[in-house]
């Protein structure tokens, strides 16, 4: 197979296969991310190189979609992640949306790369690279976003809750309309499929305590980070 095949077929094979060389880079590239957003998150080049990096990847992989005419089921981005890397790299400004899908986008990166459950084609395929590198730009964009901007007052339990449940719906009717698996709603790792409703309730409630933990914990970075200030200011 040549590189162009190997880049960009239509025809699937079989997913990379996550033995310890997939982890290890993964997870290399992962703790790196994180390192990045981090340190220089008031840095604009490396805000930059994140939201360059998420776009290009989108523009490459939803170009192959459309040039290949992907159907419907499979072509939409109407994966959490996939919804959250379009409004975390778009939408401007501070809001509670924002705070929402970085939030989505943060336990989203972790989970998928704990527990990958990519498409059927093997490395450096270019759904495989937008996988990789599209939940890395995300995980970028997204913690910086929330090391600059978090504000817990924006979103309680409730709200997230509420936000969920309306996101999980739209997927929902989507994956009715194009019979597709958008979010694993239809087919949910690790539990199985219980039907529409209950797949949908299950989705929303993990999502909604998981969204809901990593909320928490940015508000106690973002508490240390304020009292830290504070000692500095009194000094």
């Amino acid at each position: 197979m040549n590189v162009w095949d190997a880049l960009f077929t239509t025809q699937p094979t079989e997913p990379p296969q996550f033995g310890f060389t997939w982890y290890a880079s993964t997870f290399a590239l992962l703790f790196l991310t994180i390192y990045l957003a981090y340190r220089y998150r008031d840095n604009k080049v490396c805000q930059r190189f994140f939201q360059i990096m998420q776009a290009i990847q989108l523009i490459s992989l939803y170009s192959w979609y459309w040039i290949n005419q992907f159907p419907l089921s499979e072509s939409l981005p109407f994966y959490h992640c996939r919804l959250a890397m379009f409004v975390v790299l778009l939408l401007p400004g501070i809001s509670k949306t924002k705070q929402y899908f970085a939030l989505l986008g943060t336990f989203g990166t972790i989970a998928a790369f704990v527990y990958p459950i990519p498409d059927a084609y093997s490395f450096p395929h270019i759904v495989i690279l937008s996988f990789i590198f599209g939940h890395l730009a995300l995980l970028g964009n997204s913690l910086i976003y929330l090391l600059n901007n978090y504000d817990s007052r924006l979103l309680d339990f409730k709200g997230i809750l509420i936000l969920t449940s309306l996101l999980n719906g739209l997927i929902f009717i989507v994956n009715l309309l194009t019979g597709g698996d958008y979010g694993f709603m239809t087919k949910p790792p690790l539990v199985g499929d219980h039907g529409l409703v209950v797949n949908y309730i299950i989705v929303t409630l993990f999502l909604t305590c998981a969204i809901f933990l990593f909320s928490k914990g940015f508000q106690v970075i973002t508490q240390e980070k304020e009292e830290r200030r504070l000692k500095i200011w009194q000094k």
